[in-house]
C-alpha cells in the first residue's frame, strides 16, 4: 500500500530491507543474490507472499561488530522486485532484482528477524534544459566507459551491460553497478537526485580513473640499485 503525496512521491507502508556492506543497487538495472542467513531466507519467504519488494541498503562504515544485531544504513537506497526465485534443496535462495526507485528509508521497524523499512520513493530530476542532447551525451559516455575498460583488459561493453535501446539514465546505472568504482562512491551517486549532476560526477569518476589508469602504465620499472638514490 503506498500513499501518494502531493509532489508525485509515495510513501509506502513497511518493505522488507536487506542491508549489505558491498553492494549499491541502481534502479533499472538486474541484482543475483544468493540468501543463506536463516532471517534473510524468511524475509524472502514474506517478500514472495506479499508483493515481492525488497528494499537493498548499504551499510555505514562501523557495522562489522554489530551486523547480528541492527547496524546503521544509509537511508538513501532501492527498492527491488523480485524478478527469480530458486530455492535449494537445503532452504537457501537464489533470487534476482530488478530496480524500481531510488527510495529515502524514514522508518526502521525490528518487529521481525529482519527490518523492515517505510520508505519514500523518490523522484530523479530528468534531464531537461535545452541544450541537453541526451542521445549524443549517451554516446559519448558509452565511448568514455569502454575506453576505461580497454585500459583495464576487459572485455567489450556491450558483452557486459545491455545498451541497445536504452535510455541514458539506465545506461548510467548499469555502467556505475559494473564498474570498479568504490563503495562509498556507488553510494555518492546514488544519493544524487538530479540526473545530469549525477551523470556529470559518474564523468568525472571515469575521467579520474581513466588518468591513473594511463599514468600506471608509463611508469617504467626502476632497478632497485642501490645507485639510483
Amino acid at each position: 500500500m503506498v500513499t501518494k503525496l502531493q509532489n508525485k512521491e509515495t510513501i509506502t507502508t513497511q518493505i522488507p530491507v536487506f542491508p549489505l556492506p558491498n553492494v549499491v543497487f541502481f534502479p533499472r538495472t538486474f541484482l543475483p543474490l544468493h540468501i543463506f542467513e536463516p532471517r534473510y531466507r524468511q524475509m524472502v519467504e514474506d517478500s514472495i507472499l506479499n508483493d515481492n519488494l525488497i528494499v537493498m541498503a548499504l551499510l555505514k562504515k562501523g557495522w562489522e561488530g554489530q551486523y547480528h544485531d541492527h547496524p546503521n544504513v544509509h537511508e538513501i537506497a532501492c527498492v527491488g522486485k523480485i524478478q527469480n526465485v530458486e530455492k535449494l534443496g537445503d532452504g537457501r535462495y537464489n533470487i534476482l532484482l530488478y530496480g524500481l526507485s531510488r527510495v529515502k528509508i524514514l522508518k526502521l521497524f525490528q518487529g521481525k528477524p529482519y527490518r523492515m523499512a517505510q520508505v519514500k520513493y523518490l523522484k530523479d530530476i530528468a534531464f531537461d534544459h535545452d541544450g541537453f542532447n541526451e542521445n549524443y551525451e549517451a554516446e559519448s559516455f558509452l565511448n568514455l566507459a569502454q575506453s576505461y575498460l580497454r585500459e583495464m583488459g576487459v572485455g567489450n561493453l556491450e558483452e557486459i551491460i545491455k545498451v541497445h535501446n536504452h535510455s541514458l539514465e539506465s545506461i548510467m546505472n548499469q555502467v556505475t553497478s559494473v564498474l570498479d568504482f568504490s563503495i562509498q562512491q556507488k553510494q555518492e551517486l546514488l544519493q544524487i537526485d538530479t540526473l545530469e549532476q549525477r551523470y556529470n560526477r559518474l564523468k568525472e569518476l571515469l575521467q579520474e580513473q581513466l588518468k591513473v589508469l594511463k599514468i600506471s602504465k608509463n611508469i617504467k620499472y626502476i632497478p632497485d640499485d642501490p645507485s639510483w638514490n
